[in-house]
């Protein structure tokens, strides 16, 4: 990291004067993000629920990278990475609200390149408070958007009809009302990043009824009820809340992609038009997908390094770019930049450094893609398991918050703001809810689950990937320190049975390329969030 940081302030000033008529090519661009989109939910990938033609089309006139993965499967480290092209644990963000503390954005570049910079980003956690503004002429946030809009916006916490806009189609609006007021004379960069489909999936009318889901408007009505306790009961699946809603919320989820791809067909043909009908290069891409059952997560992502999580979309769209090609090699959200900037003919003087990589000979009409067999390794961590109902996880809780390490049936808890040091044990097989607790009885339990507690940093127990195309290790975390390594074979049995035994080479190799990776990650816990940053939190229901 001190490498990287020491380089910033030499490489902006040269980046700010090089020539740039020889250079770069005056292309438009569009980072074209949507929040929670597994790369499964799509048509193209033969998903039988979706409705995505917009998508499908855009997609089919570019190259995609089929198994591309997010470093993190949280909204501001993802898409930190993303804006970057470095590991969250060098851009600084690794928890959800999280601001960045470095790195050189892809605004910073092309502005610098004499672009004109455009955002609108429809997600508070991706905003000016976590630093993504920077090198954006224009910057339209979410809280631009809810008080521009206020009883005109269809969403979670309102009373607002489902026949009003939603979050899509005010992002939109937005978008093609700053492109309108942009200088044709000079590229553009638009970045827009769609909110939907994050939970509650709640897409407005007509596509609301189009799914007919009675299961998991139920389940949301249960929830909201009392969402400080229930929440965690959702997303853990505590007494089967979620299982039994499952398929009904799936197609709620679907019905809003379906309406986001709607959204994102109007955005690209009223940009061309706005343009001239210019051709721009497109990015698509999402900042990570979303577990329904996987690992028992449901209706949710960040705490597991499941697939379901990781796996995201990524494909180049527009001039250069080769059509209808499928590339099956590891890629990475950290890829992104210096692949975009190699693209648009940005000097590589004038690019930052990075830890991705510069994936456009992939790209090239002339070039070729990689199978499944390809030997690079990109790498992932979880976030923290905020929900101390996540009892399958050896630690959980945030700083300033109930911290609880979970072995066997048992949960030792801690107020770490209000009760440092005072412990509490609960029985989270009978007692899910954490309300009675055991600690005089037990003491022996808390002694040896105490001992655990003090090996573990606040929001460190997180785990590790180490991916290829074909092979995934993933590091667990031990109570005594240290990590668990299992082996997949993503073109096998997948993440069901641990292959080590059968490869031990490949696990060998991963387990010493993920430490080498993983040595670089500060163990200290995340200082205390502010009173802000825990609403904000909460009000996407990842806290109680």
């Amino acid at each position: 990291m001190r490498r990287i940081v020491l380089l910033l302030a030499p490489w902006l000033a040269l980046a700010m004067g090089c020539d740039r008529s020889e250079s770069v090519r005056q292309r438009d661009l569009i980072v074209l993000s949507v929040e929670t989109l597994r790369s499964d939910a799509l048509g193209y990938a033969g998903h039988p629920g979706a409705a995505t033609p917009n998508l499908d089309a855009l997609v089919a006139r570019g190259t995609r990278f089929a198994q591309a993965i997010t470093p993190m499967p949280r909204t501001s480290p993802a898409l930190a990475s993303l804006m970057t092209g470095l590991w969250p644990h060098h851009h600084g963000s690794r928890e959800v609200g999280d601001a960045m503390t470095g790195g050189i954005r892809l605004a910073e570049v092309l502005r610098g390149q004499g672009y004109g910079t455009l955002a609108v980003v429809g997600n508070h956690s991706a905003g000016p408070a976590q630093g993504f503004d920077r090198g954006f002429e224009r910057f339209v946030s979410y809280d631009d958007l809810v008080e521009r809009y206020r009883g005109r916006l269809y969403r979670d916490g309102t009373d607002v009809p489902p026949t009003a806009p939603g979050w899509a189609e005010v992002t939109t609006d937005e978008a093609l009302a700053l492109v309108s007021q942009s200088s044709p004379g000079k590229p553009l960069l638009l970045w827009v990043f769609y909110f939907d489909p994050h939970f509650l999936y709640r897409p407005p009318s007509p596509w609301q009824e189009r799914a007919v889901a009675p299961r998991c408007w139920e389940l949301y009505r249960w929830a909201l009820a009392d969402p400080g306790h229930r929440g965690g009961q959702v997303f853990n699946d505590i007494r089967g809340v979620a299982r039994q809603a499952a398929e009904d919320c799936r197609k709620l989820y679907d019905a809003e992609v379906a309406y986001t791809d709607s959204e994102i067909g109007r955005l690209l043909r009223d940009f061309r038009k706005a343009r001239g009908n210019r051709e721009p290069l497109v990015l698509f891409t999402a900042d990570h997908g979303e577990n329904f059952g996987e690992e028992g997560l449901f209706f949710e992502h960040g705490e597991n390094v499941h697939e379901a999580g990781l796996s995201v979309p990524l494909a180049w769209v527009g001039p250069g770019v080769a059509a209808g090609r499928v590339d099956q090699g590891a890629a990475s959200l950290v890829d992104a930049l210096p692949t975009t900037l190699a693209l648009l003919g940005v000097p590589e003087k004038a690019r930052p450094p990075v830890d991705g990589m510069d994936l456009s000979p992939f790209l090239a009409a002339g070039g070729h893609s990689r199978g499944r067999e390809e030997p690079r390794v990109v790498f992932a961590e979880s976030a923290n398991a905020l929900w101390n109902q996540a009892f399958g996880h050896l630690l959980t809780g945030r700083a300033g918050g109930r911290v609880c390490v979970n072995q066997g049936r048992y949960s030792l808890c801690e107020q770490t703001h209000e009760r440092p040091g005072v412990y509490e044990l609960y029985d989270h097989e009978a007692d899910p809810e954490l309300e009675h607790n055991l600690a005089s009885r037990l003491p022996e339990v808390v002694a040896r689950l105490s001992a655990v507690r003090q090996v573990w940093p606040v929001e460190g127990a997180r785990l590790l990937a180490a991916r290829q195309a074909r092979f995934k290790l993933v590091g667990r975390p031990r109570a005594e320190g240290g990590y668990h390594y299992e082996l997949y074979d993503l073109a096998g049995a997948g993440e069901s049975v641990d292959v080590s035994a059968a490869f031990p080479a490949v696990a060998a190799k991963l387990q010493q390329e993920l430490e080498r990776w993983a040595a670089g990650i500060r163990a200290e816990p995340r200082s205390e969030r502010s009173r802000e940053q825990e609403d904000v939190l909460r009000g996407l229901h990842y806290l109680g």
